[in-house]
Protein backbone atom coordinates (compact mmCIF):
# COMPACT_ATOMS: atom_id res chain seq x y z
CA UNK A 1 0.00 0.00 0.00
CA UNK A 2 0.97 3.62 -0.51
CA UNK A 3 0.12 6.68 1.55
CA UNK A 4 -0.79 9.58 -0.76
CA UNK A 5 -0.33 13.09 0.66
CA UNK A 6 -2.06 15.91 -1.23
CA UNK A 7 -1.67 19.56 -0.27
CA UNK A 8 -3.12 22.57 -2.10
CA UNK A 9 -2.40 26.23 -1.51
CA UNK A 10 -4.09 29.52 -2.34
CA UNK A 11 -1.38 32.01 -3.23
CA UNK A 12 -1.12 35.69 -2.35
CA UNK A 13 -0.30 37.04 -5.81
CA UNK A 14 -2.73 39.68 -7.03
CA UNK A 15 -2.62 38.65 -10.70
CA UNK A 16 -2.50 35.34 -12.54
CA UNK A 17 1.07 36.19 -13.59
CA UNK A 18 2.04 36.83 -9.95
CA UNK A 19 0.56 33.49 -8.87
CA UNK A 20 2.24 31.73 -11.81
CA UNK A 21 5.61 33.06 -10.64
CA UNK A 22 4.89 32.04 -7.05
CA UNK A 23 3.80 28.56 -8.17
CA UNK A 24 7.00 28.17 -10.18
CA UNK A 25 9.08 29.14 -7.15
CA UNK A 26 7.18 26.65 -4.99
CA UNK A 27 7.62 23.88 -7.56
CA UNK A 28 11.34 24.64 -7.75
CA UNK A 29 11.59 24.30 -3.96
CA UNK A 30 9.49 21.13 -3.61
CA UNK A 31 10.38 19.06 -6.68
CA UNK A 32 13.99 18.29 -5.62
CA UNK A 33 12.67 16.66 -2.43
CA UNK A 34 12.12 13.52 -4.50
CA UNK A 35 15.89 13.06 -4.54
CA UNK A 36 16.67 14.60 -1.14
CA UNK A 37 14.21 12.87 1.21
CA UNK A 38 14.67 9.09 1.21
CA UNK A 39 11.07 8.28 2.17
CA UNK A 40 9.54 10.06 -0.84
CA UNK A 41 8.39 7.47 -3.39
CA UNK A 42 6.90 9.98 -5.86
CA UNK A 43 6.32 13.71 -5.81
CA UNK A 44 4.77 16.14 -8.28
CA UNK A 45 3.70 19.76 -8.12
CA UNK A 46 0.85 20.96 -10.33
CA UNK A 47 -0.37 24.46 -11.20
CA UNK A 48 -4.15 24.86 -11.33
CA UNK A 49 -5.33 25.31 -14.92
CA UNK A 50 -9.05 26.06 -14.64
CA UNK A 51 -11.30 28.40 -12.67
CA UNK A 52 -8.55 30.80 -11.65
CA UNK A 53 -9.50 32.58 -8.45
CA UNK A 54 -12.00 29.91 -7.40
CA UNK A 55 -9.73 26.87 -7.21
CA UNK A 56 -6.58 26.59 -5.16
CA UNK A 57 -3.52 27.68 -7.13
CA UNK A 58 -0.94 24.92 -6.72
CA UNK A 59 -1.03 21.30 -5.51
CA UNK A 60 1.56 18.86 -4.24
CA UNK A 61 0.94 15.12 -4.69
CA UNK A 62 3.44 12.94 -2.83
CA UNK A 63 3.55 9.22 -2.13
CA UNK A 64 5.11 7.43 0.85
CA UNK A 65 5.19 3.85 2.06
CA UNK A 66 3.34 4.79 5.24
CA UNK A 67 2.64 7.48 7.85
CA UNK A 68 6.14 7.06 9.29
CA UNK A 69 7.60 7.95 5.88
CA UNK A 70 5.44 11.06 5.76
CA UNK A 71 6.62 12.01 9.25
CA UNK A 72 10.26 11.71 8.16
CA UNK A 73 9.48 13.95 5.18
CA UNK A 74 7.67 16.52 7.33
CA UNK A 75 10.67 17.00 9.62
CA UNK A 76 13.45 16.58 7.06
CA UNK A 77 15.59 19.77 6.91
CA UNK A 78 15.20 20.08 3.13
CA UNK A 79 11.42 19.88 3.44
CA UNK A 80 11.43 22.42 6.25
CA UNK A 81 13.38 24.81 4.01
CA UNK A 82 11.01 24.22 1.08
CA UNK A 83 8.01 24.76 3.34
CA UNK A 84 9.47 28.16 4.20
CA UNK A 85 9.28 29.10 0.52
CA UNK A 86 5.66 27.97 0.37
CA UNK A 87 4.76 29.94 3.51
CA UNK A 88 6.10 33.13 1.91
CA UNK A 89 3.36 32.93 -0.74
CA UNK A 90 0.47 30.88 0.68
CA UNK A 91 -2.60 32.46 2.25
CA UNK A 92 -4.52 29.19 2.70
CA UNK A 93 -3.72 25.49 2.81
CA UNK A 94 -5.77 22.32 2.59
CA UNK A 95 -4.47 18.76 2.79
CA UNK A 96 -5.62 15.17 2.74
CA UNK A 97 -3.85 11.85 3.26
CA UNK A 98 -5.17 8.47 2.19
CA UNK A 99 -4.06 4.96 1.26
CA UNK A 100 -4.04 3.89 -2.37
Amino acid sequence: MTLRHIVSWKLSGETRADRDAQAAEIAAALTPLTELVPTVRALAVHRNELFDGDNYDVTLVADFDDADGLAVYATHPDHVAAAGVVKQHAVARVATDFTV
